[in-house]
């Protein structure tokens, strides 16, 4: 995969999380896993753009 595909990816998780957070029949304790689960993707997001530009790649 390439930079553009993996950030989609890592992002459509995020957001299929942010929607399943919207469940209203949820536990706290499967409320807060997910938000949990949603700040990892955050970093992981956050760690493959610095990879990505770190190296000199320009997203165009």
């Amino acid at each position: 995969m390439d930079y553009r595909e993996v950030m989609e990816t890592l992002e459509a998780v995020k957001y299929s999380l942010m929607a399943e957070l919207k469940n209203p029949d949820l536990s706290m304790e499967e409320k807060e896993n997910i938000k949990k689960t949603i700040e990892n993707y955050d970093y992981i997001i956050e760690l493959t753009e610095m990879n990505h530009f770190e190296r000199g790649h320009v997203v165009h």
